[in-house]
């Protein structure tokens, strides 16, 4: 039976490429109400007018432009949302990106941290009111595999002492399930569900910002063995939709089944310091 989301509002970020394109064309064709967060204005404006030629005639679709590796602007785009949405049914966290080489925020953070794991925390922490608002709210988080053997190294959390590109993306990674496991714990009392997924080795212009050698690595083994985004975006769809995980929390899913996740992303001690450490630098950004 076809899902219905009519009257359902999905915020989703990364919105303009890839899984979260795709995913906001499956969600747009079930009838949903979507805002769209994106980056480049061009990519992002165009996914809105695929999504209106998808969607119902009465839902309504909002976009919003913010550069989410700058928690202040990860700030302002919270209270810009709550001033034109009355709720939140699905908060959709999937921005992100792979620097290959350190790179460093206007605001002083390295970027992979910033971008993939300070911003999901940071958002939700300011949309939690408007999910509170829905009846049966959700929290997606876009994780993946590639959080298998790693740990989190506190010591060299933002690459203090050797910054690898692809060790940082790894890391991130692992905080997003960490980030995951421990707000669907804080969250257990609270109508509100969280869950992680591993998309898949997806073929979309993730990491293409990285030239040279690896750029060109990424883009033969895309070739070769990566799956499509309509395939990619299906467990993010499912998770965002389905009946099926009303309910379910503080789960890892891959190909849209429970799997269990590496036994670090498992480590309770770890988690709750991971979130300390977040709030700390990120205190001037929460309240």
């Amino acid at each position: 039976m076809a899902i219905d989301l009519k009257n359902k509002t999905i915020l989703i970020t990364g919105a303009s490429d890839g899984i979260g394109k795709n995913t906001a064309f499956k969600l747009a064709s079930m009838g949903a109400n979507l805002i769209l967060v994106g980056r480049n204005e061009e990519k992002t404006r165009k996914v809105l007018e695929q999504v209106k030629s998808l969607s119902n005639s009465t839902a309504t679709h909002l976009v919003f432009l913010s550069d989410l590796s700058l928690s202040s602007q990860v700030k302002k785009l919270a209270e810009e949302i709550k001033k034109n949405t009355k709720k939140i049914d699905v908060l959709f966290n999937n921005a992100g990106a792979f620097f290959q080489e350190k790179s460093i925020t206007a605001e002083g953070l390295e970027s992979t941290f910033a971008l993939n794991h300070l911003n999901y925390f940071l958002l939700t922490h300011h949309l939690l009111d408007l999910l509170l608002k829905a009846e049966s709210p959700r929290i997606v988080n876009t994780a993946s595999q590639a959080h298998v053997g790693v740990d989190i190294d506190f010591d060299n959390l933002q690459g203090e002492r050797s910054y690898s590109g692809w060790k940082a993306y790894q890391m991130s990674k692992l905080e997003n399930i960490l980030f995951s496991y421990e707000l669907a714990e804080r969250l257990k009392n609270s109508n509100i569900t969280v869950n992680s997924f591993h998309p898949g080795f997806v073929d979309t212009n993730f990491g293409e910002n990285n030239g040279g050698f690896f750029g060109n690595i990424l883009k033969i083994a895309k070739k070769l063995i990566a799956i499509n985004e309509d395939k990619g975006s299906e467990t993010s769809t499912y998770l965002c939709s389905s009946p099926e995980v009303e309910g379910i929390s503080g789960k890892y899913f891959d190909k849209c089944k429970v799997k269990t996740s590496s036994a670090q992303s498992r480590n309770v001690e770890t988690r709750k310091k991971l979130w300390m450490v977040t709030e700390e630098i990120l205190k001037k950004y929460l309240t």
